[in-house]
């Protein structure tokens, strides 16, 4: 009998499953990372734990059950093979694992069975796992498919001859006792043990995390036959060959070259000891300092270093705070990597569609497949993508995690991270670098001390890091482009501020106005844009937040980016503009917030150092806006800085910072960072996990605005395709170009290939989707979005007929209700 994994009944295309277990197994053990180890459980072990968990995940799709219905569509409930395959596993592992103590035995094997167990599904260690092992009805289901098994014993040890015919057979006769096997062995029990919080060790959910995404990865890369290739080498000398082609007509260069040199001297100090033990090296530097490319070449330099004396290659992974300025990082990694290396870039509105693949004729779902498991030799990716793929048990966001392990990672914007996260992300950075071997480069213009954070919940870390930047206080001393002028001693209503305004700002300069509500901007915005008018001043004005759709956003900062070149601009924004987007203003208004927002504010403001000295940035407080955003203990802290200077230059943003966050270590680990570690790490609850959101969409629903024809014609096809209709050339055409590698997709599609268009759509209508509040919408409600065409979708739907209803082409959605808006 011929056994399959996989069966296209439509095209006879087929994979065998001894081909398919085989190739699992091999990849799962030659892809665990030379630097991944835990405390009393060996480098082989956790491979020797990946190739059995690998190699016979899918072993329950040796019965019939499974064949029948894979071959000829017959429907069974006993064709089901996770938990199948996850009992034998459970059996085949006893034997297989040595040098480790009984009980930490006992918790291998449970993990190794809950990775083959829920490989199609989230993972989960709750108690449910308990009380399911008492069901009779699941035993007597899992007893039929073992009577199964024995019945073809033979045949599945002959197809598996390469794995040990007489191993094979023994495991499977031990099937006919596994209850009992389980039982004894008390499984279930250890599941208890680790989700009661009895076991409080953090690497036991380190490594199941780690085990399952090498599984979930190479499962699903085997089964879509796309082949992983190994991490390059990208010589240094590529970031030196970029910058030889820029522009350098400005001060700020020559502190550049400066800043990139001792950059570059720290990383090439090293010794032979550093380069093995020391995981962290911060980079701290003020804004427009270059600390993009030299970061880059920095990690470059080592990655290098790393293959010379640990002899593998460390992947490059790139993560930064905000999807609005992946696009500049983007062009400047591209550029410097040229044709020597594939550059990955993963974020939700990535157009997969316009990926160049590897070869000639790789088809498209393969690289949408490729980018989601960052196959890649320098992966760009946000903190969304990476945190929110830790923090969670859903499969096809974890199956990345294990390409972490021994990769270096340039942490970017640190302090973008809110502070309630602060402790745990700390410390999930700790214990990455320790069991998986993971380099980082923290980086940031006002270091937010992460790890010291991390050691709020792990009390004896031992962090050795290098600074690279060691005289990082010498170049914000030197700095003499902006000063904070704080005006705090009232609030002020709008008409006070934009009285202010005008007061303050002359017209041949540009400004940037950052406030903390969207209520606040559209207002500002719309009074400053009609006293302008009224005035006859020929300054033209930009309105920038997350109440318009993402493509407008993008828009508006090209725009404004070349406007700046030639003329004066006026740009209102909220918290949208700040970490990193590169646009340079004269001067700047900052409704009251937290330090480090001010900071991030004041760094759009003469980048070059080209527009004089002590450019200002007032801090002002408009009513209590600052109150429905940020929390008052960093309102605090701020305001009793800000009130004991009436200027603040540039040179002293630093020692602002360092006491800044001295405050904030001495308040001691959030209760919602103390619960995510000792809840979600700890005991392995992967729904407490879930509660960790960088952006907060709970209270929001996605609104559909059909801005345009493209619009339009997007739209358009995820209905047809979403209905089952038969997609033409013309409508991809229509929506993704002309791309031949779009091919595949207009023929009758199958599931998978169905699934993978309906994602490249969703991220072309994601440049039409903004996220509105809930108490938004109670009194201007858009219409469903299924009533465009019958295709289900739980978005809002603005038509292009009722635009001037909801949606102003510079501010966005209305809100009726202008009470309702937050941010």
């Amino acid at each position: 009998m011929e056994y399959l994994a996989h069966y296209e009944r439509k095209t006879g295309h087929k994979q065998l499953l001894k081909e398919h277990l085989i190739n699992v197994g091999t990849v799962c053990r030659n892809r665990v990372s030379p630097m991944v180890s835990f405390e009393n459980i060996t480098n082989d072990t956790v491979k020797e734990v990946a190739y059995t968990v690998g190699v016979f995940h899918d072993i329950g799709k040796y019965t019939t059950f499974f064949q029948d219905h894979l071959k000829y569509a017959k429907a069974s409930s006993y064709s089901q093979h996770a938990h199948i395959s996850a009992i034998y596993i459970y059996i085949a592992l006893q034997n297989r694992i040595q040098k480790v103590s009984d009980e930490e035995k006992q918790v291998i094997l449970l993990i190794a069975y809950l990775c083959a167990r829920f490989h199609h599904n989230a993972l989960t260690v709750d108690i449910e796992i308990v009380d399911k092992s008492k069901n009779k009805k699941m035993w007597k289901m899992l007893q039929i498919q073992w009577d199964n098994l024995l019945k073809n014993k033979s045949q599945i040890a002959v197809d598996l001859w390469e794995l040990g015919e007489g191993e094979i057979e023994e495991n499977i006769e031990k099937l006919k006792e596994a209850e009992k096997i389980i039982k004894h062995n008390a499984l279930f029990e250890t599941a208890w043990e680790l989700s009661s919080g009895n076991m409080k060790d953090p690497k036991w959910f380190f490594i199941l995390i780690y085990v399952f995404s090498l599984l979930i990865d190479s499962d699903k890369m085997d089964s879509a036959e796309v082949k992983m290739e190994e991490t390059k080498t990208i010589s240094p000398i590529q970031v030196e060959n970029y910058l030889s082609t820029k522009e350098k007509a400005y001060d700020l260069a020559d502190k550049r070259e400066k800043a990139r040199k001792t950059i570059l001297n720290s990383m090439n100090n090293l010794t032979e000891e550093e380069l093995r033990e020391v995981r962290f090296f911060t980079l701290t530097a003020p804004t427009g300092i270059g600390k993009t490319l030299a970061s880059l070449q920095a990690a470059l330099t080592l990655q290098e270093k790393i293959s010379k004396i640990e002899h593998h290659t460390s992947r490059l992974i790139a993560v930064i705070p905000f999807v609005n300025i992946i696009e500049q990082n983007k062009s400047e990694y591209a550029n410097v990597l040229g044709t020597y290396g594939r550059l990955i870039v993963h974020h939700r509105l990535n157009d997969f569609s316009q990926l160049k693949p590897r070869g000639k004729n790789l088809p498209v779902d393969k690289k949408l497949m490729e980018v989601e498991s960052w196959e890649g030799d320098l992966v760009l990716t946000t903190f969304v993508q990476l945190f929110q793929s830790i923090f969670t048990g859903k499969n096809r966001l974890l199956k990345k995690i294990h390409k972490l392990a021994g990769s270096i990672v340039i942490l970017d914007e640190a302090q973008a991270i809110p502070e309630a996260y602060m402790p745990v992300v700390g410390a999930l950075l700790i214990k990455l670098s320790e069991y998986l071997g993971t380099r980082f480069i923290l980086m940031t213009a006002t270091q937010p001390r992460i790890l010291d954070f991390g050691k709020l919940l792990i009390k004896d870390a031992n962090i050795k890091e290098i600074k690279l930047l060691p005289d990082y206080e010498s170049y914000f001393s030197q700095l003499t482009r902006t000063k904070l002028i704080p005006i705090l001693d009232k609030e002020l209503n709008q008409d006070e501020f934009i009285k202010l305004f005008f007061q303050k700002w002359q017209q041949n300069q540009s400004v940037l106005i950052v406030v903390n509500t969207i209520k606040r901007s559209i207002g500002i915005f719309n009074e400053i844009k009609k006293q302008l008018i009224a005035k006859e001043i020929d300054v033209p004005i930009y309105y920038l937040s997350t109440n318009i759709v993402p493509l407008q956003r993008g828009i508006v900062i090209k725009e404004v980016r070349e406007a700046l070149k030639n003329r004066p601009v006026i740009l209102v924004s909220t918290q949208t503009i700040e970490a990193g987007v590169d646009l340079d203003f004269h001067m700047a208004f900052r409704d009251f917030a937290p330090l480090d927002s001010i900071i991030q504010t004041a760094g759009r403001v003469n980048r070059e150092g080209k527009k004089g000295e002590y450019s200002p940035v007032y801090i002002v407080k408009v009513e209590k806006d600052s109150s429905h955003v940020y929390d008052l203990m960093l309102r605090s802290d701020t305001l009793e800085m800000m009130l004991q200077q009436e200027e603040i230059y540039e040179g002293n943003y630093g020692v602002l910072a360092e006491k800044y966050y001295d405050n904030a270590l001495e308040r001691g680990a959030s209760d919602t960072s103390s619960k995510l570690w000792k809840e979600g790490i700890l005991q392995l609850d992967f729904n407490a996990l879930e509660e960790f959101k960088l952006i907060d969409t709970e209270a929001a629903e996605d609104v559909f605005v059909e801005l345009n024809e493209e619009a339009t014609r997007t739209a358009d096809l995820y209905e047809k395709v979403f209905k089952r209709e038969v997609v033409t050339m013309e409508d991809l055409k229509n929506v993704f170009g002309k791309k031949e590698s779009l091919e595949e997709f207009i023929h009758e599609l199958d599931n998978y290939r169905r699934k993978t268009l309906l994602k490249l759509i969703s991220t072309k209508i994601s440049n039409y989707i903004i996220q509105v509040r809930i108490n938004q919408l109670k009194k201007n409600r858009p219409i469903e979005f299924s009533a465009r065409g019958d295709a289900y979708s739980e978005m809002y739907w603005i038509p292009k007929t009722q635009l001037k209803d909801y949606y102003d082409e510079e501010t966005g959605f209305k809100a009726e209700n202008l009470e309702a808006y937050l941010y």
